[in-house]
């Protein structure tokens, strides 16, 4: 009876092996299975939309969609590091967040982005706030600041 007992257990583990070994990494590729790292966002995504469905919680004013337009029109704005930079405009695009929930959509959707020089990449890729920071002046960046204190935003620049 014990070895029946171990064939069984051999061929438990053996086959929970196989899956882990061979079938899992197929079926990721294929798509039918999500990787660690999707199954994470989809985790952290879902616990977002809690987030904002909670009836205490602040609700972004626009759409992640919207954000995503805005945080590609400030890339645009600054992204030659000076020379044909659009300060003035990228400054009202980034003073178009009302609450923290939109700020946090807005650095969300800006990512990390790589400024150029003369067409050449210069130096490593930047978040939303190095970008404001490094390209915009310091008088700008108060009036910014400004902006978010009085609408109550946490972030400062």
């Amino acid at each position: 009876m014990k070895t029946d007992n171990d064939k069984t257990l051999l061929y438990i583990v053996g086959g929970i092996a196989a899956y882990f070994a061979v079938l899992r990494p197929i079926l990721e590729r294929l798509g039918i299975v999500k990787t660690s790292e999707e199954q994470k966002q989809q985790n952290y995504e879902e616990s977002e939309k809690k987030k904002y469905l909670d009836p205490g919680a602040e609700k972004p004013t626009k759409s992640p969609g919207e954000w995503v337009i805005i945080a590609d029109q400030i890339y645009q704005d600054l992204k030659f590091s000076r020379i044909s930079d659009n300060r003035a405009d990228a400054g009202y695009q980034v003073a178009r967040v009302k609450n923290n929930a939109d700020f946090k959509l807005l650095y969300k959707a800006f990512g990390n982005r790589q400024e150029y020089t003369f067409g050449i990449p210069a130096g490593g890729t930047k978040d939303l706030a190095q970008f404001i920071v490094d390209n915009l002046e310091r008088d700008q960046i108060n009036i910014i600041n400004k902006n978010y204190r009085v609408k109550k935003i946490n972030f400062q620049f």
